[in-house]
């Protein structure tokens, strides 16, 4: 064999190498049979080390070229000089662009195409707005906007004792108390529209106002609107979206690619106002959700440094983000103070709970369920990690890493990796790294939802890959941004799976509506455990109509009063539950004959009508059943 063959076959047996270790990344195993000798790669590494080992000792046996010098031709050609002459690559920053404005008239299009994409892809939710995806956290969503807008003209500095979990104090802080998207919506509730309907539209308005946003940023990035319209609608109809369909914080996505837009100007132009307005995006963002305000702080870090060396580590900017990141604090410190005040009862996550919602490499090969195309594929998998971003995305942004590269796109794939192994929490190097040191870290439950922003990179890639294709030829500009359009909304098209919520709570509340000083009740039937404490976030919804405190509650956290209250009724009605209800304050108890069996229902309220201590208040059909009311003399 001539030593030109030779290498070509070591240069082949290296790539395939690199190839399985690609793959095993996102396997388990990776087994093969070749001459009936089975191959087993458990760990990525070893096919990695063992083409390193094969191509060097094809250069010393035989000095030529590579066989597929082709692929890395424009690797060679790139050096780090480039990088300081970001402004003279053609897909890198548009100047222009990011410092033109944005009229009304394009602004309106913007949301009325979004908007129409988003209506159509959620389909029927827009015609349903009476329903949710399920009868959990949707309704546990709706209390907590329904309580900032209830509680704000009243007793603001009480805002986060919310009335669940009696007589727990800072109760809306064991979850995300979804701030911003409580003030979006609150002149709805004081106009009295109903809370269900104003859920769905907030819900629905997410989608579109991050694919406008997204629009924005890389509109100014790449100088081209078409390329901007595909990332805008990879972002706003990326799959992670339909696996949290049900998570209204997860969904408000909106401000990080704003607090990048403003990230980007400050580099550009060291302004005081950009600065301000990547710190003021950034506030909003981690008031809109907690999860997505800790991972994006470390995202900017990262993204922002890469930017800055890149541009030759200029001054100006350096004052600018440090007055946004001022402001931010600013702003966010009188909420983080409710959380740190409540830190000493809710102390931090466990860590099997972290490692159960720490992805696995395969998980980014795990479709949802909620996938048209793609469900039938999905292995059910474990809660929240379906992480399978599509193939439209991937391509893309493959298309937009390719050389010659500028600071931008090597500070988003620097990006990139960081977003892939924070979202493998303790599997990974980044939040385990986190979570050691920062404490707002070891309250997260959901390592992988750091992958939203893996999400949010590739969108931003994939714009660039677009340009350059769009440039490339074009002629066919209007036909290739239809068919990548419409090969990223196939991809998006998903199942949606809708459920009725209540347009009315029970009749029976109306006795204690508006109560001042607000009664202590406790609601029956109660979930048998924690495991099932969605259950309760039906109640959560019902006080939304009456605003009386309750002993139940729902959120990502349970306080040791809420564990022992459902050991304790776990055999309701006896007389010790009745009298531990006491104990607790209860002044009130309910019996829903909806969520229990006939003959159980029966024979609790006949137990309790019984009862010389107990008082029926009000009893009114509901649901196809009965409801009562009880006070306790």
């Amino acid at each position: 064999m001539s030593p030109s063959k030779k290498a070509l076959a070591a240069d082949a047996l290296a790539a395939a190498l690199l190839a399985a270790g690609t793959i095993s990344l996102f396997s388990n195993d990776l087994s093969l049979r070749f001459a009936g000798i089975r191959i087993s790669m458990r760990t990525s590494w070893r096919p990695f080390v063992l083409a390193i080992v094969v191509l060097a000792i094809r250069n010393w046996l035989v000095r030529q070229p590579p066989s597929f010098a082709w692929v890395i031709a424009p690797f060679r050609r790139f050096s780090l000089a480039r990088l300081v002459m970001e402004a003279r690559d053609p897909l890198a920053l548009d100047e222009r662009a990011l410092a033109g404005k944005t009229t009304a008239r394009e602004f309106a299009l913007l949301l009325l195409g979004f908007s129409a994409l988003t209506l159509a892809l959620t389909w029927p939710q827009i015609v349903r707005l009476d329903s949710v995806a399920d009868l959990g956290d949707p309704l546990f969503s709706i209390w907590r906007i329904a309580w900032v807008s209830h509680q704000l003209p009243r007793h603001p500095l009480a805002l986060f004792d919310a009335n669940q979990f009696y007589p727990e104090p800072l109760t809306l802080t064991y979850s995300d108390s979804l701030v911003v998207p409580a003030l979006m919506s609150a002149p709805f509730f004081w106009l009295g529209a109903h809370p269900v309907v104003i859920y769905n539209l907030l819900l629905l308005s997410s989608f579109v106002l991050s694919g406008v946003a997204m629009f924005l940023l890389v509109r100014a990035l790449t100088g081209r609107a078409d390329a901007a319209v595909i990332a805008g609608a990879i972002f706003a109809l990326y799959p992670y979206r339909y696996e949290h369909y049900s998570h209204l914080e997860l969904e408000m996505t909106m401000w990080m690619p704003l607090a990048l837009l403003g990230l980007h100007r400050a580099m550009e132009s060291g302004r005081l106002r950009d600065g301000l307005a990547t710190g003021f995006a950034f506030a909003l963002q981690t008031l809109s959700s907690l999860y997505y305000g800790c991972f994006l702080a470390v995202y900017l870090a990262v993204v922002g440094v890469a930017l800055w060396l890149g541009r030759g580590r200029p001054r100006k900017p350096i004052g600018a983000l440090t007055a946004g990141v001022v402001l931010a604090a600013v702003l966010i410190a009188p909420v983080a103070a409710e959380y740190i005040a409540s830190r000493p009862v809710m102390g931090t996550r466990e860590i099997g709970t972290i490692e159960f919602y720490s992805a696995k490499g395969p998980d980014y090969l795990e479709p949802h369920f909620r996938s048209a195309l793609y469900g039938r594929w999905s292995g059910g998998g474990f809660p929240e990690r379906a992480l399978f971003p599509g193939l439209m995305p991937v391509a893309l942004a493959a298309v937009g890493f390719w050389p010659p590269l500028s600071a931008a796109r090597i500070a988003y794939t620097l990006g990139l990796v960081l977003a892939v192994d924070g979202s493998l929490g303790l599997n990974g190097a980044t939040f385990t790294s986190l979570h050691a040191v920062l404490s707002p870290f070891k309250g997260l439950r959901v390592p992988a939802r750091f992958s939203l922003l893996a999400g949010l990179t590739l969108a931003i890639l994939a714009g660039y890959g677009a340009a350059r294709l769009l440039r490339r030829w074009p002629r066919m500009r209007g036909a290739l941004t239809a068919a990548m359009l419409a090969l990223v909304i196939v991809e998006a098209l998903p199942n949606m799976p809708l459920e009725r919520a209540w347009a009315e709570p029970p009749a029976i509340y109306s006795s204690i509506a508006g109560k001042e000083p607000p009664a202590v009740l406790a609601e029956f039937p109660m979930p048998r455990d924690i495991y099932r404490s969605d259950f309760d976030a039906r109640y959560l919804y019902f006080s939304a109509f009456h605003w009386q405190r309750i002993v139940n509650g729902n959120s990502g956290f349970f306080p040791p009063s809420y564990v022992e209250l459902l050991e304790r009724e776990r055999e309701f009605p006896t007389e010790a539950s009745l009298g531990y209800l006491r104990s607790r304050g209860v002044q009130y108890l309910t019996m829903h004959g909806r969520f229990t069996n006939a003959d159980r229902y029966r024979n609790t309220v006949a137990w309790l009508d019984a009862r010389p201590d107990l008082e029926l208040v009000a009893a009114a059909p509901w649901e196809g059943a009965e409801s009562r009311l009880y006070r306790l003399k």
